[in-house]
């Protein structure tokens, strides 16, 4: 019996909008890969959602490699208030399933510093409704490794066989599932619920 949904943040509850960013700030659009390989995606962005370093050094790090395209890599660090919005659905999904009898839960990597950032200018409307959360960049543990996942159990004694999490990246749901929950991998709302409620 299905007692506890677990959410990822981004690409879940809000938008990662980092191309969408650049358009905003006016950044040429052949630098969407370009930073998609050399920031977002880089090793060093893992690292912010590690947590082990400091934000600084991990930040010193990226400059360096982006050293051809800083002044753009300043101005969207600059903004960086702005790299993610909440989906319409976010609120409503999660008072929906507390309304079901469900615990909800948050389960994310997220650069710490960040999230304070996007906590304070009301990126996540939705953090009160949660009846808890761990993020990676607070603990220093992240998906898809197992620790993360034990430590988000552990701390609000969970069993992994009433949980379902919900994540936008198969790997994570897949050590989810090898730990013993179920999991669904998302791809919209409507598809997500709709498995959702098959497990209810």
């Amino acid at each position: 019996m299905i007692k506890n949904v677990i959410f990822d943040i981004g690409n879940v509850l809000v938008d990662f909008k980092w191309r969408e960013l650049m358009e905003e700030l006016g950044l040429p659009k052949a630098l969407q890969p370009e930073f998609e390989k050399t920031v977002f995606g880089s090793h060093w962005w893992g690292e912010l959602d590690h947590g082990v370093l400091e934000e600084s050094q991990v930040l010193e790090k990226l400059r360096e490699d982006n050293k051809e395209h800083l002044d753009e890599f300043n101005l969207i660090w600059e903004h960086r208030d702005k790299l993610v919005k909440p989906y319409p659905y976010a609120v409503s999904w999660i008072e929906s399933l507390k309304n079901c009898g469900l615990k909800v839960y948050l389960l994310s990597n997220y650069p710490r510093d960040l999230f304070i950032l996007h906590t304070e200018c009301g990126c996540f409307p939705f953090l009160d409704k949660v009846d808890g959360k761990v993020v990676s960049g607070f603990v220093q543990m992240v998906k898809p490794n197992a620790d993360i996942y034990e430590r988000l159990m552990k701390e609000y004694g969970l069993e992994a066989s009433e949980c379902v999490f919900i994540d936008d990246r198969a790997e994570n749901i897949e050590a989810a599932r090898a730990l013993g929950m179920k999991g669904i991998v998302f791809e919209s709302y409507e598809q997500a619920n709709a498995v959702l409620r098959e497990y209810q």
